[in-house]
């Protein structure tokens, strides 16, 4: 009988595809849901293959940046929310959908490091704890063992090379004692940072539907941590071992997860620091901070897809570095002159007043290439809170509507903030009270009648003790008498 070998050959085929599909989706699943930050590090081929399309723009249509009149109109980016803005001032070179709330991932540890080079020193030892280690959703981490102790500086370094998940928890832990409490310091932290949209509830960026930032509030918080020295030389670093103890006799070795920092494809010249972060709900976000031409930069982009992350922030670091110019405030020509400027004090309506301009303060101010200096408008920020006695004030400048710098100058004899004179009679006022206090305080009429009373009192009670042993003699001496009749 001739065998009919087509049939079975198209069973077996069409078993292998029913029972194999499924068992791929699984992997699949598990794989996505065990990379918490570098979905682009960690899976690079498959991140390169589904980049292809958003590089070209073909997939989805990048949106422009938000636009202000007079300023240099952005590039389009395919990120959902970016920003750029100069370190020394602050000025803010371009945005979109800057306040826009998203989950931010692990550029949240910037926080974290934030707070630990706040409140700890570097060689601070922190011992992982349980939970650390064996946490549900674990992602990114550096395979930390319970009861292992590490530096502060390691932590640091475990969480912004590696993203590590388990080295952030322990240094929660350390600072805040319980991760709840260390998320109430994130927010305050944030809070005294000028943070607008920011909502933390854990140190690594791990999914919660309530740990929210957005684009502005993280280029803050990363303006902040770059006034610490560890943090630029941690962000920069691209290798780093955490050498063995007598609890973990492994060597823990690190690369830099930020493409822009290490050579390669990605590379960009400049670049000193950053963070990366993944997850499948935030997608790609990144912060990354450039120098060129005396101008530090940070961009921040939020919610992309890939390697997108590094193309947008190289394209927005090109356009700010070709369209704006940082000026010093002292060479502007106007020092020793008087200027007409706009003041504000509290809550009053501007004025116009012309003051001797005197810098006390180094300032900038960060211009597009084409305007100049002359262009700004100077407004004096009056501000009474500022000590008992103010000298100096601070001169916001700004083009259009937009701030671009400041500088802090001092003040004319006539517009210093002295001390309030009520202040001055509140203090006088209260030497006359204090006197009487003292008066009231002395010898009083009524002391003599009662040391009067007082000394009869004790004169009749020994009176009446001396009488009463008087008795008792006599009563002992008379019963003496009659023993002795009686015998």
């Amino acid at each position: 009988m001739k065998y009919k070998w087509k049939p079975v050959l198209a069973a077996m085929l069409a078993s292998f595809c029913l029972f194999s599909s499924p068992l791929t989706a699984l992997a699949t699943d598990n794989t996505v849901s065990t990379i918490e930050d570098e979905m682009v590090h960690n899976t690079e081929g498959a991140a390169e293959a589904g980049s292809a399309e958003t590089q070209t723009g073909e997939s989805e249509t990048p949106v422009q940046a938000d636009e202000e009149p007079g300023w240099p109109s952005g590039p389009s980016i395919v990120a959902e929310s970016g920003i750029v803005m100069e370190v020394s001032t602050g000025t803010i070179l371009y945005s979109k959908n800057m306040h826009a709330q998203y989950y931010p991932a692990s550029i949240t540890k910037i926080m974290t490091a934030l707070l630990a080079m706040e409140n700890c020193e570097l060689d601070e030892q922190v011992t992982v704890p349980h939970e650390a280690v064996y946490m549900e959703d674990k992602g990114s981490h550096i395979a930390l063992d319970e009861g292992e102790v590490l530096s502060v500086e390691d932590c640091l370094y475990g969480m912004m090379l590696a993203s590590a998940n388990d080295a952030a928890y322990a240094l929660a832990i350390h600072i805040g004692g319980t991760i709840e409490k260390f998320a109430e310091m994130m927010n305050e932290r944030a809070r005294e940072l000028g943070c607008e949209d920011s909502n933390f509830v854990n140190p690594h960026g791990l999914p919660d539907e309530r740990h929210v930032s957005s684009a502005y509030d993280m280029a803050l918080i990363t303006r902040e941590a770059l006034k610490h020295e560890i943090f630029r030389t941690v962000s920069k670093t691209v290798y780093y071992e955490i050498q063995p103890t007598d609890k973990q006799p492994d060597l823990i070795p690190m690369s830099n997860h930020h493409k822009m920092i290490c050579s390669g494809k990605y590379h960009y010249d400049g670049v000193f620091a950053g963070k990366t972060g993944y997850t499948v709900v935030a997608k790609n976000t990144l912060v990354t901070c450039a120098a060129r031409n005396d101008m530090e930069l940070i961009c921040v982009t939020m919610k992309t897809e890939g390697r997108q992350v590094y193309v947008d922030t190289a394209t927005l670091f090109d356009f700010c570095f070709d369209n704006f110019k940082k000026v010093d405030i002292g060479s502007s020509g106007t020092e020793g002159e008087e200027i007409e400027v706009s003041v504000k004090e509290g809550d009053s309506p501007e004025k116009t007043e012309k003051i001797p301009f005197r810098i006390s303060e180094d300032g900038y101010v960060v211009l597009p290439s084409q305007a100049e200096f002359s262009d700004l408008k100077p407004l004096l920020l009056l501000n009474a809170d500022r000590g008992p006695e103010v000298t100096g004030a601070v001169l916001e400048y700004l083009l259009g509507t937009r701030t671009v710098g400041q500088a802090v100058i001092a003040l004319p004899e006539s517009m210093i903030v002295k001390p309030e004179p009520e202040t001055v009679q509140n203090e006088t006022e209260s030497e006359p009270e204090q006197e009487k206090e003292k008066e009231g305080k002395g010898f009083r009429w009524w002391y003599i009648p009662l040391g009067i009373l007082g000394a009869l009192a004790a004169a009749g009670a020994g009176f009446l003790i001396v009488r009463r042993q008087i008795w008792k003699y006599r009563w002992r001496k008379n019963r003496k008498r009659r023993r002795s009749g009686r015998h």
